[in-house]
């Protein structure tokens, strides 16, 4: 009996000796090949039908700014890039807008715009692919610099590469970009405050500054709580340093900015001087007034919870039952585990730590308890999650992962506060408020208790002294793996989308819109808009951004920093209120009030609607492409007219929207301030302006006079207009063009001073005779910021060469 018993613990050993030697010889030290292997695979999974050219990554839900916005800003680029070069001044926005600002900056979309316009939609999903490699593996480098082992970094890396924040953002592009380049940020100051090694922080920095220049705000409060609280890990309260350190970190941070100036001076111009911002629409003074600790309401704090669970907890896309909408509200989740881990952390921490990190703990949660916080965050500028979602995600995963190198490292857990931690989450998941229960997806709820349960497990089973334990990994790995790729298919593939025989048919983007306007371009080589009483996007919300994709001149603009003086143009003439931020944003442009579009040079309508309801207003009907009618206006104005008859700005406020239309043909508005204009020009008679008295006959008459001192164009750029005119008297060149102070004139080679005029658009004083005009465009503090760039650049390769030279010297003197 004794001989079968020894026998018998001696095939047990040798069993558990086999699991030790399996993952010990197979797969630790391997775990970023692993992590490869296993991105690419659960990238496969989630993206299959978009790597088979089924679909294309374009959101027809509540996603639908990858069609509205995101994919206009790409085409057009895409168009200007091959034209132009460098994009500046575009007339397929609105009414013209400065472009160059912020299309420099989002790299991968910049790489896709090197395609032609046809490629591009078959390249978004292997774009988002591409970033979710780079977020896993940077993020993986970033946690072996925090000094945790390899198993704690691939477990908090995959996590990162599938979480909420980089799901849920990648269908709105930019929000996935920053992902990986807040990972990038991270590294490289863990190699900076480790290593002495600053490169990558700085290339970090300029990832995010030409990302969008907002974010560097809120990245230098993050940096500003997080920095201090890692160099206390690593200096155990010796802080004689530390000022030094932190001179030296925003001397390299201005660096990277600074590198960015090119970009970065005339993006934040446009922020400035947008109506959203500096402008009637803002949300800055309504979001200060918030009293300071106000908690969060309820839906929010409900929302937030179960976010955490999952990001389609609450309902999938346009689904989604919770508070705002799929993408502003809080999106939190980057796995069961972190939430069952991420408390286990404080028990690693020796005193001086658990201070510094609970005040670290205690400054985010601050702005989940109280709004007034996480809008401050935003600066005021917007009541959503976006990036703070990120960081709190970011946190949870530096926790959990940090816990899990320590119960592996000492085989040993902390059961009360892992026992706590399961009820909590459990109570959470378990008693919403009855009016909330609905909107809860009960069947995940279900499988989230499970993970709970089975994370709690497996946690306990890695503090095993047995060799066991690498069987555990494994599982957690695969459980991991299994989750986080259920919850991205999810988010991903149960919703609507565009697919790939959408866009060879005669629908969206590519709908008998493109026939129509390819008949108009080859018989009309003039200056004109278009109108459309239809958008040909294909998602839940209309389009308004056509022109952009199908490469017409337009009057509608959706965008999230249009133009002021376009803005300025529509509110004055009553077509959106300039005080709604969202008729800001979504502008409408002249869909209704097709006598002001004439004197835009509107020049063709395609329209859908059966009852030819624009006869009524002077237009023609001139072809038909499927379920499109062409229309031509008989009273279209050309670009570029003079006029002596004006009328100042405060006058024109009072007056009626009819009577405004009315005037607009007659006249032109001139702001109070200039006075020589007002001088010497002849004042308007407001009874002309009364509408019993206009008939087709006058406004035939109306624009006739108009067209007789109108500008020849012998050049047509789109930032570069030349043409000739002669008038019988001085007057004001009007030009359908939103006042941008980047356009300069001159008159004869003669440099000109050029105007605000009609509420928001351009005007140039002229002479009497015959004149050559040129306008030509040049984004504001574009150079300037070049010259910046430029410098920053030689100071950056400077100090790479004195580190360079320095290491060599120190390598020859060891030798």
């Amino acid at each position: 009996m004794s001989t079968q018993k020894n026998k018998t613990q001696k095939v047990t050993q040798q069993n558990k000796s086999t699991e030790v030697d399996f993952y010990d010889s197979k797969i630790a030290g391997k775990e970023k090949y692993i992590l490869l292997g296993a991105l690419l695979i659960g990238c496969y999974i989630v993206f299959q039908d978009f790597i088979n050219f089924k679909k294309v990554y374009l959101f027809k839900d509540i996603g639908s700014d990858s069609i509205n916005i995101y994919f206009p800003w790409l085409a057009q680029l895409t168009d200007a890039m091959k034209t132009d070069g460098v994009p500046t001044w575009s007339f397929t926005q609105g009414l013209g807008q400065n472009v160059f600002p912020l299309w420099l900056g989002d790299f991968f979309s910049n790489f896709l715009m090197l395609f032609s316009k046809d490629k591009l939609p078959y390249g978004l999903a292997f774009m988002e692919i591409t970033k979710i490699l780079l977020a896993g593996f940077i993020f993986f480098k970033y946690l072996r610099e925090l000094k945790v082992n390899d198993f704690a970094a691939y477990i908090g890396a995959f996590l990162f590469s599938f979480c909420g924040y980089i799901m849920v953002g990648g269908c709105w592009a930019i929000f996935s970009d920053e992902a990986v380049y807040a990972a990038l940020t991270l590294y490289g100051f863990e190699r900076w405050l480790n290593h002495k090694k600053w490169l990558w922080f700085v290339i970090g920095l300029v990832c995010i500054s030409f990302l969008q220049p907002f974010f560097l705000f809120m990245y230098a409060i993050f940096l500003a709580i997080y920095a201090p609280v890692r160099y206390n890990d690593l200096h155990e309260g010796d802080w004689k340093k530390f000022p030094l350190f932190i001179a030296k970190t925003a001397g390299f941070a201005a660096l990277g900015v600074a590198i960015t100036a090119y970009q970065l001076f005339p993006d934040l111009l446009q922020y400035v001087e947008s109506p959203r911002v500096g402008g009637e629409a803002s949300f800055i003074t309504k979001l200060k007034a918030q009293p300071m600790f106000t908690f969060a309401d309820e839906v929010l704090r409900f929302t937030t919870t179960f976010r955490a669970f999952g990001s389609d907890t609450l309902g999938t896309g346009s689904n989604f039952k919770g508070w705002q909408n799929y993408l502003e509200a809080p999106l939190f989740y980057c796995g069961i585990f972190c939430l069952v881990t991420f408390p286990q952390v404080f028990s690693s921490f020796n005193k001086k730590q658990k201070m510094a990190y609970g005040i670290l703990t205690a400054l985010f949660v601050l702005p989940i308890l109280f709004p007034y916080f996480r809008n401050a965050f935003w600066a005021f500028t917007g009541d959503y999650f976006r990036t703070f979602s990120l960081m709190i995600s970011l946190l949870l995963l530096i926790f959990s992962v940090k816990a899990l190198h320590h119960i592996i490292k000492t085989e040993s857990i902390n059961k009360i506060v892992l026992g706590v931690t399961v009820v909590f989450l459990l109570i959470l998941l378990y008693t919403p408020a009855a009016q909330f229960k609905p909107a809860i997806n009960q069947g995940y709820r279900s499988i989230v208790a499970v993970l709970i349960f089975t994370y709690a497990g497996l946690l306990l089973g890695l503090t095993s002294k047995g060799s066991s334990k690498g069987t555990y990994k494994m599982v957690l790995m695969l459980v991991c793996f299994f989750e986080l790729i259920y919850n991205a298919n999810t988010t991903i593939n149960k919703r609507s989308v565009v697919t790939v025989q959408e866009l060879t048919s005669k629908v969206g983007y590519n709908d008998y819109s493109v026939d129509a306007i390819s008949l108009i371009k080859e018989k009309d080589k003039s200056f004109y808009r278009i109108n459309k009483d239809f958008g040909s996007g294909l998602a839940m919300h209309k389009s308004i951004n056509d022109a952009k994709v199908q490469g017409y001149f337009g009057t509608t603009s959706y965008y999230s920093f249009n133009q002021k003086n376009y803005i300025k143009f529509l509110g004055d003439f009553n077509v959106i209120n300039p005080k709604d931020e969202n008729a800001t944003r979504w502008a409408s442009g002249i869909e209704n009030r097709p006598l002001l579009f004439s004197l835009l040079s509107g020049k063709y309508w395609l329209s859908k609607r059966p009852d030819n309801y624009l006869y009524g207003f002077g237009y023609d009907s001139i072809a038909k492409f499927g379920d499109i009618k062409v229309f031509k206006n008989r009273y279209s104005v050309p670009f570029g007219i003079a006029s002596d008859i004006v009328l100042d700005e405060s006058t024109f406020k009072k007056l009626s929207p009819t009577q405004k239309d009315f005037f607009a043909l007659k006249g032109l508005v001139v702001a109070d301030e200039d006075k020589d204009l007002l001088s010497f020009t002849k004042r308007f008679n407001l009874a002309d302006t009364i509408a019993t008295n206009f008939s087709f006959e006058k406004y035939n008459q109306y624009v006739n006079e108009l067209k007789k001192d109108s500008l020849t164009i012998t050049q047509f750029k789109e930032s570069d207009i030349k043409g000739d005119i002669t008038v019988s008297s001085p007057k004001i060149l009007f030009f359908s063009i939103p006042f941008d102070e980047g356009w300069k004139a001159t008159i004869n080679n003669t440099d000109a001073k050029l105007y605000r005029v009609n509420a928001g658009l351009t005007g140039l004083k002229i002479p009497a005779g015959k004149s050559s005009v040129e306008l030509k465009f040049e984004p504001r503090l574009m150079k300037k910021g070049l010259l910046v760039s430029i410098l920053a650049l030689i100071v950056f390769v400077s100090l790479l060469v004195i580190e360079k030279i320095k290491s060599n010297k120190i390598a020859n003197q060891s030798a």
